[in-house]
């Protein structure tokens, strides 16, 4: 008798919680906006600034050849002519050396938090934050009346 009693007890527990149950349950919402949330942050950038800067040598009694080569000329008959200049100096020489400089500054930069999301579920508006975009529409869980996102 008692084991009976007990496998009674135990079956009318389980129907009556059947109800509570029934009370959750997911669904879905559709979503009605969407707000971006941004953050304006300082990120090092670098920036390189580069020019040409002549060197002036001066040496008495030394000679310098320097031949310079233009790009090719096209003649009106289709030949090609090479244009070849040649310097000579003497007790000074000049070279063009390339020097550049690199410069790290502050670049602002935009990252995003995450987003505000506007549902609607059974005419009601709800708001939420989350971590990712949601698309068109949202998984709600529904608890005895109370409405939360399911993601």
């Amino acid at each position: 008798m008692k084991l009976v009693s007990k496998a009674l007890v135990a079956a009318i527990g389980v129907c009556m919680a059947g109800p509570l149950i029934a009370r959750t349950y997911v669904d879905y919402a559709p979503v009605t906006r969407v707000d971006r949330l941004l953050e304006v942050v300082d990120a090092a950038g670098t920036k390189q600034e580069c020019w040409s800067e002549p060197h002036t040598q001066i040496q008495p009694g030394a000679e310098y050849r320097r031949e310079t080569v233009e790009p090719d000329r096209v003649n009106p008959d289709g030949s090609v002519t090479k244009v070849r200049h040649e310097l000579i100096q003497k007790g000074l020489r000049t070279e063009v050396e390339r020097v550049c400089q690199t410069q790290v500054e502050n670049v602002p930069e935009t990252r995003v938090l995450g987003y505000e999301v506007v549902y609607r579920y059974r005419g009601q508006d709800y708001r939420a934050r989350i971590d990712h975009d949601p698309g068109s529409r949202v998984r709600v869980q529904v608890d005895e009346g109370y409405i939360a996102l399911a993601e």
